[in-house]
């Protein structure tokens, strides 16, 4: 059974959060390694920042005369708008050596830590610290190289942890008589980093005690992203659930999930062999 029914705002959320681009700058990337790696480290991260396509991004170099400390850089940025500073060190690389079969196997493994500051009160929005492996027959560098591999995605990860897209159901699409709503339309789309794929989570939002909570009471994924600001999602979890929601005006608030890193953490075993 299909339908398409556009829904109130105030039926979904009660102080509904548009998604929206924030801006960060990429201030001091530092490391007592070559400073080839150091930049190799910059370049990585300012990639994996444009790439998931909701952050404006500003090389910290743009921007005239700011600080290498932390401190002074914060107090700079506030009168440039920007929302966030992210710095990152290139704590150690590590390469041994292994010899078998007549070749020389190189082993690199790299650690790297990142940290998210709020320009507007100097406070941490993100702290991590993440290590890398890389291999090659080649030789110390090519191994190294690839321990770089994955910084990309502890950057994506990053974003997807603080920068969540929360968004509006604009309308229902499916229903079936047995499992509820199938599917939706999401007030969010490409202009907000959104991709096919993307999971978001589905809460409602009571009253208790006086106090606003909210449960989880489901899962949808993107099956199509139609613009800029409209996405089709399939619900995954909880479609009954969501009907239920809808159908008693009990208002509900959709946010983004950050994707589990599965393949990350098996490399990242399966390396460390």
């Amino acid at each position: 059974m299909k339908k398409i029914t556009i829904i109130l705002a105030f039926m979904l959320c009660l102080t509904p959060v548009f998604a929206q681009k924030h801006s960060v700058v990429l201030g001091n990337v530092s490391g007592s390694e070559s400073q080839q790696w150091v930049m190799m480290l910059k370049s990585s991260i300012l990639q994996g920042l444009t790439s998931t396509g909701r952050i404006d991004v500003t090389d910290g170099q743009s921007v005239s005369g700011l600080s290498s400390n932390t401190a002074e850089a914060l107090v700079q940025l506030k009168e440039t708008g920007a929302e966030y500073l992210l710095e990152a060190q290139l704590e150690s690389i590590n390469v041994e050596t292994e010899y078998l079969n007549g070749k020389t196997y190189y082993k690199a493994k790299t650690q790297f830590a990142y940290q998210l500051y709020c320009i507007a009160d100097g406070s941490t929005a993100y702290s991590n610290r993440d290590f890398h492996y890389g291999n090659s027959t080649q030789d110390r560098n090519a191994a190294i190289s690839e321990s770089f591999g994955l910084v990309d995605n502890d950057i994506k990860a990053m974003v997807n942890n603080v920068f969540r897209v929360t968004a509006e159901i604009k309308a229902i699409n499916e229903t079936h008589p047995k499992k509820g709503i199938v599917s939706v339309y999401l007030g969010a789309g490409s202009n907000d980093g959104v991709a096919k794929g993307n999971i978001f989570e589905i809460f409602k939002i009571m009253e208790v005690a006086g106090e606003k909570i909210t449960e989880k009471i489901g899962e949808m994924k993107v099956e199509e992203v139609k613009t800029g600001s409209l996405s089709m999602c399939k619900v995954t979890k909880g479609g009954k659930e969501l009907q239920d929601c809808l159908d008693n005006e009990i208002p509900v608030q959709v946010t983004s999930r950050p994707p589990k890193d599965i393949l990350g953490g098996i490399n990242n075993v399966l390396n460390s062999l």
